[in-house]
């Protein structure tokens, strides 16, 4: 691919040739007895931890902000559940007949390529009849103050009940993207990370890479590259759940030039 790096070349870990094992078995003895967990120091270009106890982190410099549409929506620093530390971001949505949201953003001239993770929990089981949108890439518009939609990742129910990331190019060239086989069940009960690859490159160097927990769970090439200026939204965006009222975490949310995995630590 001209121009930039594949999903499965970037973040990978390089093997070590293999020698006789009694070399590292002093050192494997050293060893905690489970993995260290990393920490990306400058390859972090901004986080939001949530340990101020408000949304400071996503308004910081003019950068970004929260809104929900009320009073079917609402979003609040929640100490129900966390990733990390003491607080995490509750996200409610009760909407029935129209799409309705609750929302973070952070929005900057990031570079051309960068990742944007965060982790996300469920409490409880639901069923979609509609995209329940999580994630969303947007673009500025030629209206000024206007936001585009460009690319979303969602929340999608399996006739058998599973949950599953689902993606969504509103560019009528790419529409919704194929559903991986097999396809990775979104975790109930449980902190799960979702972390992008984003190239936003004009030609065919332009790439969205998504891991769910660490594991790829779609890869696509098509140009971006629209504009510089990225606005990323982790949010719940919805109609028509069942039940009704839906209740998801966020928490430990960053924008790196490294992927972040599931062992990293901002």
């Amino acid at each position: 691919m001209a121009g930039g790096r594949t999903a499965r070349q970037t973040g990978d870990v390089r093997r070590l040739a293999l020698v006789s094992p009694l070399l590292f078995w002093p050192l494997l003895l050293a060893l905690p007895a489970c993995n260290p967990r990393l920490n990306l120091g400058s390859g972090i270009l901004w986080s939001a931890q949530h340990e101020t106890g408000d949304l400071s982190e996503w308004t910081a410099g003019g950068k970004g902000g929260t809104e929900a549409d009320l009073p079917n929506t609402a979003l609040a620093i929640s100490t129900d559940y966390a990733h990390s530390g003491r607080y995490s971001v509750k996200l409610t949505n009760g909407a029935v007949a129209t799409y309705e949201e609750a929302h973070l953003w952070r929005e900057d001239d990031y570079p051309v390529e960068a990742y944007y993770s965060a982790w996300f929990y469920l409490p409880r089981a639901y069923q979609t009849t509609a995209d329940w949108s999580i994630v969303e890439f947007q673009v500025p518009t030629m209206d000024a103050g206007q936001i585009g939609q460009l690319l979303d990742i969602d929340l999608r129910s399996l006739p058998e009940g599973d949950l599953i990331l689902s993606v969504y190019d509103h560019r009528s060239a790419y529409l919704r993207s194929p559903t991986p086989d097999p396809a990775l069940p979104v975790p109930i009960g449980q902190w799960f990370q979702v972390e992008a690859l984003y190239r936003n490159a004009g030609d065919d160097s332009g790439e969205i890479a998504i891991w769910m927990d660490g594991q790829l769970n779609y890869e696509l090439h098509r140009p971006f590259g629209a504009s510089s200026t990225v606005y990323w939204t982790i949010g719940s965006k919805t109609e028509g759940l069942s039940p009704a009222e839906s209740t998801i975490y966020v928490d430990d949310a960053a924008v790196s030039l490294v992927r972040v995995t599931p062992a990293g630590t901002l």
